[in-house]
């Protein structure tokens, strides 16, 4: 997840989170700070609920269940990535906390100190050791000045060696939402983007979400016929085709009002992606458009488009000229209705896709909600 926080918003979701970690069993580590920070930002609601159940009647999390929910709901990064990561940030968490204690013993060591020194002023001593007592007070606060100097210096160090693991964590999410091959967002990048579209129903005049999954037609006789490396090709330029569309449609507005650069910044670090339409490849063969507004025969207008571009597109062998047969995609489409959970939504979907794979291929079945 991106975290976007204010430092005064990140202060105050610090300030909720650290009171909740010293009420359980597990240490204080990194993982169990980020469990807890999601879970007062609000930002996870899968996490919020797996929390509640968890902590129920007084209930404590242990150093098992910390990690598990870390692992489940907060980090979707490579494990070794992910290792590097937490050991980087533990590293400058030492390095700070080493510097503070260092800072915190040369401020002591001043302050008894200048407390001596004031002493003997008050004592009123001769002026020779008046002019030694100023000038150690001289030499002390030279050194507390440098201790500071060396400690800001450090602290300078940490912050770019923070930034720079948020932004590898940034990056290694990113590409932890995206499917390899067709470069489109995954599944789970689909699920996350589907279940925002439910937990924040469209408000009175609003257009509700449309979905169209799309599944190639015979795709199993490519594999065989053809072999699984041309496989590969044909779902890449079934993805380009899907990326086309998509684009073609958030082009054309919509109905949104929000620049489109932005809301395309969102989609790819995970955020609600405003009026983007959300293009995936959720399956072996299956796709997926998300459109967060829109309605059915906008819907249906882009699965027609989507239809008739692939099958009217030609992809041949690495190793020859000669055209393959006919590549085509069966779809279907669908409105969320309001109050309706993300699964329901999407079963409809795919009754919808069975319709079409039933009624001759390469065709379009609209199902509206009941």
């Amino acid at each position: 997840m991106r975290y976007n926080d204010s430092m005064a918003r990140s202060a105050e979701h610090l300030r909720a989170a650290l009171p909740l970690m010293t009420k359980q069993r597990a240490a204080l580590h990194p993982a169990s700070y980020a469990v807890w920070y999601e879970f007062v930002s609000g930002s996870n609601p899968k996490l919020n609920q797996a929390l509640q159940i968890h902590t129920a009647a007084g209930h404590t999390l242990d150093e098992a269940q910390t990690w598990a929910l870390y692992r489940e709901h907060v980090c979707d990064l490579d494990p070794s990535l992910g290792g590097k990561i937490a050991d980087g940030f533990s590293q400058v968490l030492d390095s700070m906390a080493a510097s503070a204690s260092q800072a915190g013993q040369e401020s002591a060591r001043f302050d008894s100190s200048l407390t001596s020194w004031v002493e003997q002023l008050l004592s009123n001593p001769p002026a020779q050791t008046q002019a030694d007592v100023l000038q150690e007070l001289l030499s002390g606060t030279r050194e507390i000045r440098g201790a500071l100097s060396e400690l800001q210096q450090r602290l300078d160090s940490s912050q770019g060696e923070i930034h720079s693991l948020r932004e590898e964590v940034q990056r290694a999410r990113g590409e932890a939402l995206l499917d390899a091959l067709t470069g489109l967002a995954n599944r789970r990048a689909f699920d996350l983007h589907l279940q925002q579209c439910t937990s924040n129903p469209p408000a009175d005049g609003e257009l509700a979400p449309c979905l169209v999954l799309g599944d190639i037609d015979f795709f199993k006789q490519v594999n065989d016929s053809y072999g699984h490396a041309f496989g590969d090709r044909v779902l890449r330029a079934v993805a380009q085709t899907l990326k086309g569309v998509a684009a073609q449609a958030d082009k054309g507005g919509k109905g949104s009002h929000r620049d489109n650069q932005d809301n395309r910044d969102k989609q790819a670090n995970g955020g609600n992606g405003g009026e983007v339409t959300i293009a995936a490849r959720v399956g072996g063969e299956e796709f997926a458009m998300l459109l967060p507004s829109g309605n059915l025969q906008q819907a249906q207008a882009m699965a027609e488009t989507m239809r008739s571009c692939v099958a009217a597109s030609r992809i041949r062998r690495g190793d020859t000229e000669q055209d393959i047969k006919r590549v085509t995609i069966s779809l279907g489409v669908t409105q969320m209705r309001v109050g309706e959970c993300a699964e329901t939504f999407f079963k409809r979907a795919d009754r919808a896709l069975y319709a079409s794979k039933h009624t001759g291929r390469n065709c379009v079945t609209v199902l509206a909600a009941a």
